[in-house]
């Protein structure tokens, strides 16, 4: 990306950015936590760390370090685009359920309609995609690396943890496992 190859194209870029993170971010606080107190794993993997990830990621990009064709950033932006409208529709199928924690409310109950028919956990798979769209439009493959790379390992570190907390906290959950896909076979 040399700094996006023209003005059009960057304040593109900036106001889908910040309009998908903005988005998300008030859709997110608006749907997350429980009115009942439940069983609460606590986070060891910080937001702020994710951020520092996003941030890396522009900052190669925009060095122009790993330059992937121009032609890639419209599909990127509507890869970016879908990937996070997707979390955003995994996340309203779980309704009050859903939480930025790893925990379980007293009636909690599995979830398995929509895309949780197939996959465990299709709001990760949103935000990956969202990371490839964002790898992309950068236009470094390089910043894509980095992205895939520090956010799969962040999902596998919560995939493991969030599944080994629910087998453990909600009846039915393992079940649900059994007849449900990874995020990714072999890894997630």
């Amino acid at each position: 990306m040399t700094p996006l190859s023209s003005l059009l194209e960057t304040v593109i870029f900036w106001v889908i950015l910040l309009g998908v993170f903005v988005t998300d971010g008030i859709f997110v606080r608006r749907h997350e936590g429980f009115k009942e107190k439940g069983k609460r794993k606590k986070e060891l993997f910080s937001p702020l760390v994710l951020l520092a990830w996003l941030a890396a990621a522009i900052l190669i990009g925009y060095a122009g370090i790993g330059v992937l064709p121009d032609w890639l950033f419209y599909p990127g932006e509507i890869l970016f685009v879908v990937g996070y409208a997707f979390q955003i529709y995994s996340i309203t199928l779980l309704g009050r359920y859903y939480s930025t924690l790893v925990e379980v409310q007293p009636d909690h109950k599995v979830i398995d309609s929509g895309p949780y028919r197939f996959i465990r956990h299709p709001n990760y798979l949103g935000q990956m995609v969202g990371a490839v769209g964002l790898g992309l439009a950068l236009q470094s493959w390089v910043s894509l690396l980095v992205l895939l790379v520090i956010g799969g390992s962040f999902f596998a570190y919560r995939i493991r943890n969030e599944e080994a907390f629910l087998v453990a906290e909600m009846g039915g959950y393992a079940d649900y496992m059994k007849r449900t896909k990874r995020l990714v076979p072999f890894i997630f």
